[in-house]
């Protein structure tokens, strides 16, 4: 696995004709800033509690489970750039994780790439609601610990799916299960006990 700064990436690429993370050609944007106008779900259930607040969407889990939510009026989207930034408002480090699902049909069928507070990332898939582990939880410097904001950005050209934190390069997969569907936001609560909070902002989708 490479960890490769995306400036050394962007740097090669100006010199090729350009870089695909610092251009516009933006299919997608949302930043919650308006609560009132969002098409993205909000509302209180038993597992989990959703809303936005300060330009940020908010996903407090109740449970050990995984939701996902997604604005399905938004997309869908093929090969494309993705992005969102992430930040743990609460519950233990080692039981939690935020991320971003991509490619997605529903909670059946979809991408999902995870980043813990306790430093560490995961990429896997769910295929027919059965889940299968792509890059099994891996350690990288380039996780902000804590409640610090990560910045997630996952390049899908066709088959090859590449993923960054950061701006790192901290994994590349080939992998043709999924070639198109809409984007959105995960969080996962591994303790039945402790509710798990995080937040999102700067989602965006561009052309590659």
């Amino acid at each position: 696995m490479r960890s490769v700064g995306v400036g050394l990436l962007c740097a090669v690429a100006v010199v090729l004709g350009g870089c695909s993370l610092f251009r516009s050609g933006i299919l997608y944007e949302e930043t919650w800033s308006d609560a009132g106008s969002s098409e993205w779900y909000i509302g209180d259930s038993e597992l989990n509690t959703v809303w936005i607040e300060d330009g940020r969407y908010h996903d407090l889990v109740k449970q050990a489970t995984t939701m996902m939510n997604w604005n399905s009026q938004a997309g869908t989207f093929a090969s494309a750039q993705f992005d969102v930034d992430v930040r743990h408002e609460a519950g233990t480090d080692s039981l939690s994780a935020g991320g971003l699902v991509f490619r997605f049909t529903d909670a059946e069928n979809t991408y999902i790439f995870q980043v813990s507070p306790s430093g560490y990332f995961r990429v896997g898939k769910w295929v027919a609601d059965v889940w299968a582990t792509m890059v099994n939880w891996t350690a990288s410097d380039a996780i902000n610990t804590g409640t610090a904001e990560n910045h997630l950005t996952v390049l899908a050209d066709g088959t090859s799916l590449t993923f960054l934190i950061n701006r790192t390069e901290v994994a590349e997969i080939t992998d043709a299960s999924f070639s198109a569907g809409f984007v959105g936001v995960t969080v996962q609560a591994f303790d039945e006990n402790v509710d798990v909070e995080e937040s999102f902002d700067n989602l965006v989708v561009r052309e590659l």
